[in-house]
């Protein structure tokens, strides 16, 4: 029963990860209508920042996490409005090719400025461990799951509370509809992906100092996340996080108790099966709704 709560404890934490990342995707996709492929290599470039903050210029962590998803808030704004926006009018396959050449600029960046070897960030909470009934967590990870928790609510007060928030969800269910209304789409749109790319730069720079920072580290992610979006139903910022936490679960039990090598196998798995009986994934809806 123990081995079962540290299991459950590990997918909880790596569950946290993946809701960032999907809810960002979710935004994204609802607002712009195209995956974007290079967020994992946002949620990357969010880790090196942290890092390039904490190790080359000291900056304590805290003011890191803070100025790294600034920074990545600032840098989403700016890709939308240099690489997407101009090809709005273009055909879907337009933007695909253009979110995978995203990719691939992200990557070899950070090889150019950072090398391809492994980069590790140590902060005070790297190697502090809690103990609770016989359960250990590293102190990072507790982190990562408090600060998840923080910013998905304020994430759903943000969208369901406020006047900027009814315009991303107004946007992403008709377009055509909030340009009559007198709703700016561009700017919107400008918006969704300014704040999905921060989303990505928090988890990022939570995970940073609990992993091994490289420039391909944004892979192995963004295909959970993107399983997860598609698990929970396109469009629910709710159905990614429940996604979120099936994921990190059947990761966690499925690495302990069968092989890392295989978790995969179980998390497609599990995906491929709920879309057999629900094509629309969990919470899937015809139109966007957060």
């Amino acid at each position: 029963m123990m081995e079962f709560g540290q299991h459950l404890l590990n997918g909880i934490s790596l569950a946290c990860i993946y809701a960032l990342l999907a809810s960002g995707l979710t935004l994204i996709l609802g607002v712009l209508g195209v995956p974007n492929f290079a967020h994992g290599h946002f949620y990357m470039i969010g880790a090196y920042i942290t890092f390039y903050l904490v190790v080359s210029l000291f900056v304590n962590y805290w003011l890191s996490l803070v100025l790294a998803v600034v920074a990545m808030g600032i840098i989403g704004f700016l890709t939308e409005r240099i690489i997407f926006h101009p090809m709005q009018k273009a055909p879907e396959e337009n933007l695909f090719v253009a979110a995978v050449g995203l990719l691939m600029v992200l990557e070899g960046v950070a090889l150019y400025f950072f090398g391809a070897h492994i980069r590790w960030l140590e902060t005070p909470y790297t190697r502090k461990v809690l103990t609770f009934l016989g359960l250990t967590l590293q102190s990072q990870r507790l982190i990562i799951i408090a600060g998840t928790i923080i910013v998905m609510a304020a994430l759903q007060l943000f969208v369901k509370k406020t006047t900027i928030g009814a315009t991303l969800e107004a946007t992403a269910q008709n377009r055509e509809g909030a340009m009559l209304c007198g709703i700016k789409v561009g700017w919107v749109a400008a918006l969704a992906f300014a704040i999905g790319t921060s989303l990505a730069g928090v988890a990022g720079a939570l995970v940073g100092p609990s992993v091994q920072i490289m420039p391909t580290m944004g892979m192995g992610p963004l295909l959970i996340a993107l399983s997860t979006v598609i698990f929970g139903g396109l469009g629910s910022i709710l159905g990614a996080m429940i996604g979120a936490l099936v994921m990190g679960l059947v990761e966690s039990l499925g690495s302990g108790y069968v092989s890392a090598t295989y978790s995969w196998v179980f998390i497609f798995g599990i995906m491929i099966l709920v879309l057999l009986f629900r094509p629309t994934g969990l919470l899937g809806r015809t139109s966007w709704r957060p």
